[in-house]
């Protein structure tokens, strides 16, 4: 089966799973797909198993984006707008975009700057352009639209900047933005950042996928049911 037959096949199997939690007509909702690129992933995207989860997270911008297309970013010590991926796009995206590629490839790992930056992109904090050395980095302009918007959030491990990222998603929260984070994170850690933020606030969840190459060989169904939580469901009805 062609990839593009597996992303419409599971465009349908996330609408299906969507509609047997109530969601029957999902909404509009921008999608951003945010990419850890800290040195301690440098394996998992080489190897192509990054790759592989986000061909089964792009069906989720065909269902909720107008545009059907995630808007990309990483992060590691600082934050970059990569681009967008569409259906066409998504084949060997990581490797072809990312791996080597990215200004900020193999740094630290900071969760505020790209949240701003997710933020800015959809509206909901206001940014100043971007001079030159911003747009040579791949920074664009802040819309000033409020747009809704889902961020997958995917990392493999705990942040260094702990306070002032949790100051970003308070304020978010704060302002009622009409925005969902879904953190998405990987191997054996127990992320205890990820975890408060994700009780603490009402737009942020957290699935820890311990495995992740046995995770991307999953049905549909089973990757709709861990990513899905109650909360995200609750948002999307809104």
């Amino acid at each position: 089966m062609t990839l593009q037959l597996n992303l419409e096949k599971g465009r349908e199997a996330l609408k299906l799973n969507l509609a047997k939690r109530g969601v029957s007509s999902p909404p509009s909702a921008e999608l951003a797909f945010v990419l850890d690129v800290s040195g301690s992933f440098d394996h998992q995207h080489r190897t192509g198993v990054t790759q592989k989860l986000l061909e089964r997270l792009v069906p989720w911008g065909m269902l909720f984006d107008p545009d059907q297309k995630l808007d990309v970013f990483t992060f590691s010590n600082t934050a970059l707008h990569v681009g967008d991926i569409q259906p066409a796009t998504a084949d060997g995206y990581v490797r072809r975009e990312i791996v080597d590629r990215v200004a900020n490839y193999n740094g630290g790992t900071q969760y505020a700057g790209v949240l701003e930056l997710a933020l800015q992109n959809f509206g909901w904090m206001p940014s100043e352009k971007p001079g030159f050395l911003g747009r040579l980095m791949g920074q664009k302009a802040a819309s000033s639209e409020k747009r809704r918007s889902i961020v997958l959030f995917v990392t493999d491990g705990d942040n260094s900047d702990h306070e002032e990222a949790s100051r970003v998603l308070k304020a978010s929260e704060a302002r009622k933005d009409d925005i969902y984070f879904l953190f998405i994170g990987i191997g054996h850690s127990a992320f205890p950042f990820l975890q408060r933020v994700a009780d603490d606030y009402s737009n942020t969840g957290l699935t820890i996928i311990k495995d992740m190459a046995a995770f991307v060989s999953k049905t549909d169904d089973e990757v709709n049911d861990a990513l899905i939580g109650d909360e995200l469901v609750t948002w999307l009805k809104k």
